[in-house]
Parts: C-alpha cells; structure tokens; sequence
C-alpha cells in the first residue's frame, strides 16, 4: 500500500504533467490524495516545492523506467524508435494532454528555487547518461555526444507533436536515428 507521501508524490507528478509547475496547485494535489493540508506540510516542511522537487524525480524515473523497458534487449535503431513509440503511446493515450514530466516544469524552472531546478538537471542528465550507457553497450561510436543529440532530438519532436497534436513530428525522428548512429 501506498504511503500518504508516495501518494501525494504521484499525484503532483500526474497533475504536473496534465498541468505543469503553475498549474498545479496543492489544493487539486491534496483533493485527489483526500488528506488534510497539515499532511503536506508534515511530509514536505518547505511545501510546494518540496513536493514538486519530488515529483520530478518520480516522473523522471517512472518515464525512464518506462523508455529502459522499450530498450531492453532491442539493438540501437530498433531500441530507439521503440523509445520513440512509448512518447507517441503517452499522447495518445492522454489526448495529448501529458506532457514530458520534467519538461513541464522545466521550461519555467529559471524563477524556480535552486533545488528544483536542480531536480529537473539530474534527471534530464540521467536519461542523457543511461541512453549514452545503452548505446555503448551496443558498441556505438561517441555514445555521449550522440545520446545528448538524440535526446534532444526526442524531447523536441514531443513537444512539436504535443503542440500540434501530431505524432508525425515523433516518427519523423526515427528516419534520423540511423543517421545518427552511422555518423
């Protein structure tokens, strides 16, 4: 069973991707998890951004759990554009209405404290290092440089898809990934 933190983490991260960082507000986060405002501060003394600080690490790692597990056993061109069929399965799903967990609050991150913008840097530098991790182990060339561009070719493509509530944005990444890798 959940606990009553866990659930109000998950439940920040859920809303934060539906509504990003200004959006979501602790009145809809404690309405959903059914606890007293007290319990917030009980389980995050620094309030709101205690809880969004966790929430990022939550999603980001739920998200790469996710992209880990359309990896797995696949070699490199196959791996990715099976990562890239997970963001166009969460748009879909989500009438494009999710966003990228940690870019919904990253894009305002600059008049945020310092711990979440640091929060929304370890996990974008984790997904960075993990795909740079896989494409090593599959034997690719300057895997760090070619992961960093991946990803940022990835991260922008669902945003574009998200925005025009278009995954042609998304499968038109997978036509470069070879490129990519052969470069």
């Amino acid at each position: 069973m959940n606990t009553t933190k866990e659930r109000l983490v998950s439940s920040a991260a859920k809303l934060i991707r539906k509504k990003g960082y200004f959006g979501t507000g602790i009145s809809d986060v404690l309405a959903e998890v059914g606890v007293p405002k007290g319990s917030l501060y009980h389980h995050f003394p620094d309030g709101k951004d205690g809880l969004i600080r966790e929430a990022i690490l939550h999603g980001g790692e739920t998200q790469m759990y996710k992209y880990g597990e359309a990896l797995r056993g696949k070699a490199a061109n196959e791996g990715l554009c099976a990562m890239i069929d997970v963001m166009i399965k969460d748009l879909l799903e989500s009438d494009y209405q999710d966003a990228c967990p940690i870019t919904a609050v990253a894009v305002a991150a600059n008049s945020m404290t310092k711990e979440i913008q640091d929060a929304c840097h370890q996990i974008f530098k984790g997904w960075q290092d993990n795909l740079a991790g896989y494409l090593e182990r599959r034997g690719v060339s300057g895997s760090t440089d070619k992961a960093r561009q991946l990803y940022t070719m990835f991260e922008g493509a669902f945003v574009l898809s998200q925005a025009h509530r278009d995954v042609m944005y998304l499968e038109n990444q997978k036509k470069f990934i070879g490129v990519i890798l052969d470069s």
